[in-house]
């Protein structure tokens, strides 16, 4: 099992992200027609991108440095769930209270998360062997998503 923290960045757009292979920062980059977002490792070096699949659409695109494109995106059959889909693989991504998620594979459940009542924070545990990269961007492109607007922090 691991433990995860991912922290919004009070006076700049980013988030700060402790983990126990290591911390990684992701950074907005402005981009036309769109923004990105860059997750970074402690020497800078991106590990993985998340950006919109197009100006209109609310499907992100995750990718992951050295392999794996993912699709992120609200259920079209339930109004507060989430699918990550790539790399054969389905993740569904639900509200199981207000402030509470978690990620299931279907089978299982994978990751789970709690954020905070105040900021942008989340503390997430993963819970069965799985892509830490992949958790933490599906958690970043969450909060994007809740705010309903693009790859921009509230």
């Amino acid at each position: 099992m691991l433990g995860i923290r991912i922290s919004s960045r009070v006076f700049s757009k980013g988030f700060d992200i402790n983990t126990p292979v290591g911390s990684f920062s992701a950074k907005w980059v402005p981009h036309l027609p769109t923004e990105e977002i860059l997750i970074l490792n402690h020497s800078g070096n991106q590990v993985a991108r998340l950006g919109l699949e197009s100006f209109l659409s609310g499907t992100y695109n995750i990718i992951i440095t050295g392999g794996g494109f993912y699709q992120f995106g609200r259920d079209d059959n339930s109004g507060r769930a989430w699918i990550c889909k790539g790399e054969g693989k389905l993740l569904r991504i639900s509200e199981r209270k207000r402030r509470r998620f978690f990620i299931s594979d279907g089978t299982e459940e994978i990751a789970d998360c709690s954020k905070a009542w105040y900021t942008n924070d989340y503390a997430i545990r993963i819970i069965n062997d799985t892509d830490l990269k992949l958790v933490v961007c599906i958690f970043i492109a969450l909060n994007v998503c809740e705010h309903e607007t693009p790859l921009t922090p509230m």
